[in-house]
């Protein structure tokens, strides 16, 4: 039958190819062929070396060889269309892919690209000046700071962030007309400076300076440095007139204006010492200074990294607790919907505690107290900064900054904490969630459960953190997995608690450990006992792990696994949950998935809040009905004091 197939076929081709029409096409084509390649090579010899030495808008003229491949590729477009039976193997799909060798390759994708910048960071604009042909471009300032632009440039710099863009060919970019920019940073820079600052010689209309300040300018005049050359440079920003200069060239949120002033500040002080120039620290941000912060701490970063290098420390790598206490301060003090805690300082610090404990929760997944430019490019943190700056309301801020997950947390730890020490005990932890949690469960929080921080003693060695109890910042740890458990920071939280041999594979063992507490506390409650066996063959079912014969924690982390993982961890050591899992309603499912909540955190703190709420109401309605029988009581007693003629003076006798 095989045999049969293929003398039909050779009949059909030898049918096709004696046929006079193609014949006289594959004919017509290499006839074709033949006069344009011996017109092209006659040309080549005369007409490339004249048009080498033509010019076109005044640019200078190209190489030769660059115009001997140019004039290739247009004879690779103008070529008759070939029958498909005579293209060489290959020359339909290079030709529908653009991957023809003649033709420059697609340009890389461009690093970064969500953190990257549309416009030219540099502060004379001299990449965007180098890349449209103009050379580079004279600005403001010069030396040291033109040296630094120079150099970085090319390395951190990005013409677009759209994928079609990186995508595109460098052929198609050439032919793109180029797009209006903005004026370089030192140009609006300068704008910013001339609009909101002074000249050292109006320095009187300004209140509240140094008295020493006009002195340390003096000097500043008479010896000329790389970023104070004229007088321009020598311009003065007050730090509250700093919040545009912040918000419009720096790209950060308003309310960090005032640890940036410091921050340049601070720098500016390091510059001067460790270049040995003999001029004091200024108090005040001029506009050389700010040319100086921009070339080094702003121009050779992106987004993430500008705003990484801003809060933490200039003399370590990582970002620390205490590093965002100035920015939280400053959002208590600006925001509107945060100025209501203005007169309750303890409860600011309490606020900026939790924001900053929730902000290391999501982004320190290694939970070392230490967060790495790598974790800030990897989280969300930068936006969510920019979105509290811009929404009035913060508690549709739900990431970090919600007052009103911050009210749940709170009061959540302070109904447990009835000594009023701050430190919850094994015995405090067993009451949450109306006895929810299994003993065995609380044991293995107080001994393996991660702890956000690490203290420090008096001689500056870290010291572990005590396992005998549960601080504020360890308990925000341990209600955001119990209440959510369908996220990967929750996941390696309890992973890390029921892996009790620690390493790093959760067992059929260690789990009927867990489950056997589960299936007393079932039964003392009245409740329908599941065996092991059929509750881990449903877990597995559902998990699909790699391994039947134990779990890791990346198991937890599929996709499919999302609402599972809390499943199984109910299962093991939270016994109201579970039966809820098992009792639970299709119908109620299917609206939690449709609401309006993006987490399951979101959710219960919605919920927990309009219940602290309703019992502060009934508090206040109590409290007022005491206070008016206590009224009542006291007119009765008075009436009865004034009948026995007992009355007296209503003045105090001294």
């Amino acid at each position: 039958m095989v045999a049969s197939a293929s003398i039909k076929m050779d009949e059909l081709l030898t049918n096709w190819l004696g046929s006079d029409a193609v014949y006289e096409s594959v004919v017509r084509v290499i006839e074709n062929l033949k006069s344009e390649s011996s017109n092209n090579t006659n040309a080549n010899t005369n007409d490339g070396r004249d048009n080498a030495l033509t010019t076109v808008d005044g640019r200078p003229p190209l190489s030769p060889k660059l115009l001997v491949i140019k004039q290739q590729q247009q004879q690779i477009k103008k070529r008759p269309e070939i029958p498909p039976f005579f293209r060489p193997k290959g020359v339909v799909e290079n030709a529908q892919h653009g991957d023809n060798p003649q033709n420059p390759p697609p340009s890389p994708p461009k690093r970064r690209i969500n953190s990257s910048f549309t416009e030219d960071q540099t502060w004379d604009g001299i990449y965007m000046a180098n890349r449209e042909g103009g050379g580079v471009s004279g600005g403001v300032g010069g030396g040291e700071g033109d040296e630094i632009s120079k150099i970085s440039a090319h390395e951190y710099d990005t013409i677009a962030t759209d994928g079609a863009a990186s995508a595109a060919t460098a052929g198609q970019q050439s032919q793109q007309q180029p797009q209006q920019q903005q004026p370089c940073i030192a140009i609006r820079a300068r704008e910013l400076f001339q609009e909101l600052g002074v000249f050292p010689s109006a320095l009187d209309s300004v209140e509240g300076l140094p008295p020493n300040l006009p002195a340390i300018l003096y000097q500043y005049e008479r010896n000329e440095s790389t970023y104070h050359k004229d007088t321009d440079d020598m311009r003065l920003v007050p730090m509250e007139r700093f919040e545009r200069i912040t918000k419009e060239l720096c790209n950060f949120p308003t309310f960090f204006h005032k640890p940036l002033y410091d921050r340049i500040l601070q720098l500016w002080e390091r510059h001067i010492t460790s270049q040995q120039i003999k001029l004091p620290p200024l108090p005040m941000v001029t506009f050389g200074m700010f040319h100086y912060f921009w070339d080094t701490e702003m121009a050779p970063y992106d987004k993430d990294e500008r705003f990484f290098r801003l809060i933490k420390q200039p003399t370590q790598e990582y970002i620390t607790r205490d590093d965002f206490f100035p920015y939280i301060k400053e959002l208590l003090s600006d925001h509107p919907g945060l100025e209501f805690l203005s007169d309750h300082a303890e409860f600011q610090d309490k606020y900026a505690v939790t924001v900053i404990t929730r902000i290391f929760y999501s982004v320190n997944l290694c939970h070392s107290g230490r967060i790495t430019v790598r974790q800030v490019r990897k989280s969300d943190l930068l936006s969510v900064f920019q979105q509290v700056d811009e929404e009035e309301d913060i508690n549709k801020v739900t990431k970090y900054f919600s007052y009103e997950h911050f009210y749940v947390l709170y009061c959540r730890f302070w109904e447990l904490d009835h000594d009023r020490d701050y430190k919850i005990t094994r015995e405090d932890l067993l009451k949450y969630g109306e006895h929810s949690l299994s003993h065995m469960i609380v044991d293995r929080i107080f001994d393996a459960a991660p702890r956000p921080f690490e203290s420090v003693d008096e001689n500056g060695n870290v010291v572990k953190p005590s396992r005998d109890y549960l601080t504020y910042e360890d308990f925000i740890f341990f209600m955001l997995s119990e209440e959510d458990k369908a996220n990967e920071y929750s996941a390696r939280y309890w992973f890390s608690c029921v892996d009790v041999d620690g390493d790093d594979k959760l067992n059929n063992m260690e789990m009927r450990s867990f489950y056997a507490v589960q299936l007393h506390r079932m039964q003392c409650m009245g409740h329908e006992v599941v065996p092991f066996e059929d509750m881990l063959c449903q877990m597995m079912d559902m998990i699909k792990p790699a391994n039947s014969d134990y779990l890791v924690v990346e198991d937890f982390l599929q996709d499919h696994c999302s609402q599972v993982a809390g499943a199984l961890f109910d299962a093991l050591f939270n016994v109201n949950k579970y039966v809820m899992f098992e009792q639970r309603d299709p119908f109620l499912e299917r609206q939690k998935r449709e609401d309006e909540f993006d987490t399951d955190w979101d959710r219960f703190a919605c919920i927990d809040y309009n219940r602290l709420a309703m019992e502060e109401e009934q508090r206040e309605e109590e409290a007022m009905e005491v206070d008016w029988v206590t009224m009542d009581e006291e007119e009765e007693d008075a009436d009865e004091y004034n009948a026995l003629g007992l009355s007296g003076s209503s003045e105090a006798p001294f």
